[in-house]
């Protein structure tokens, strides 16, 4: 899947959402509820969700022409919508490289991200003043944005040193900021990883995951994850023993693209 997104500033922005979704909806199903709302078309789908001052809009699709047919969709419909105030709608991709200006932004969210359920308490032992190190490199991670802020980070790179196991990648680091979760955002970053890395010659990706982070369990399995091994009583966490899962997923051609 291809994920775009929109930053439009306005005062108004819960209107401009239920006005489109209300418009939308004698056409194709959508749903509203407090401060979002989505429709979804034949060939893909757009989610709207409401913030101060401004809306964000995230359009997913499996193909860029499907993309740009429903960006062009939404943004004619809006713009006709706002007699009274000039919008601005220019879309970007969600997801893109990550650069070293990222630093700062990567470190927060990866402090305010981290729970004990989804990680070791003794990697929070020293406190970093940095995200990227000679391990977490800015060439091996993408980042999810909107409106200029990151919300989203995921690395993927090659783990096997021996070149009979050049096809094999390991995704890490995936995080997503409280505040935009259910929205599509981890979904988002692990198709683009799942792009770059099938772009780099990669035919399987591999992970692992503590058995406690039911969470991320789910979601790798709704993305095609499988597991392929259990390591039993692996750590030991606040006086419990936590197994460490290993999931691995074969990348079919339609995973191959670029970011």
């Amino acid at each position: 899947m291809l994920y775009t997104t929109a930053h439009v500033v306005t005062d108004r922005p819960h209107r401009y959402i239920k006005q489109l979704v209300s418009h939308m909806g004698r056409k194709v199903p959508t749903e509203l509820d407090a401060d979002r709302g989505s429709i979804r078309f034949s060939i893909g789908s757009c989610l709207l969700v409401a913030s101060t001052g401004h809306f964000d809009m995230i359009v997913k699709a499996g193909t860029a022409d499907a993309v740009a047919a429903v960006e062009d969709t939404i943004t004619g419909h809006l713009l006709r919508f706002a007699t009274k105030d000039t919008l601005t709608v220019d879309w970007l991709p969600l997801v893109r490289p990550a650069a070293t200006e990222d630093d700062a932004a990567l470190l927060a969210l990866d402090r305010a991200a981290w729970t004990a359920g989804s990680g070791l308490p003794s990697t929070r032992v020293e406190e970093r003043t940095a995200y990227f190190n000679e391990r977490r490199k800015p060439e091996t991670h993408l980042v999810a944005a909107l409106g200029g802020q990151v919300i989203g980070t995921v690395s993927v790179h090659r783990t096997n040193p021996f070149p009979e196991g050049a096809h094999v990648f390991g995704l890490w680091n995936l995080l997503v900021a409280g505040q935009a979760r259910r929205m599509g955002v981890a979904s988002a970053l692990l198709s683009a990883a799942e792009r770059r890395a099938g772009s780099q010659g990669a035919r399987k990706i591999g992970l692992r995951v503590l058995a406690t982070n039911t969470g991320a369990i789910r979601l790798y399995e709704q993305h095609g994850y499988a597991v392929e091994g259990r390591y039993v009583d692996e750590f030991l966490i606040d006086d419990a023993y936590v197994d460490d899962i290993s999931m691995g997923k074969r990348l079919t051609p339609t995973s191959q693209g670029s970011v």
